[in-house]
């Protein structure tokens, strides 16, 4: 197995990291425990990484860092626009909405 192989394989088993962290978010909207900073300096740090592997002419590192760039960019952008909200609550103020409205 050559390196690039390896390379493709690590890309492939970091990026789906992303996958259950943006549906259960996109899901649930629940962001709750996810930290916002957290989640920036890990956007910025892969950001530098595909600035570097760019300009390096590395296509694994480029394919690597710009899909982290957008699973990490997503789940911080998700962060900041549903943080501070309860997502339990709001079911059960819509659900109590919706049986006020309904004839007995």
């Amino acid at each position: 197995m050559t390196l690039d192989a390896i390379g493709w394989i690590a890309v492939v088993l970091t990026q789906v990291f992303y996958i259950p962290n943006t549906v259960r978010i996109l899901k649930t909207r629940d962001v709750r425990g996810y930290s916002l900073f957290g989640w920036l300096l890990l956007f910025l740090g892969l950001v530098c990484f595909l600035v570097y592997f760019t300009a390096q002419g590395d296509p694994v590192g480029i394919v690597a860092n710009l899909c982290g760039v957008t699973g990490s960019g997503s789940t911080a952008f998700c962060i900041w626009l549903w943080r501070g909200r309860d997502p339990v609550g709001e079911v059960l103020s819509q659900g109590a909405q919706g049986a006020i409205g309904r004839a007995p």
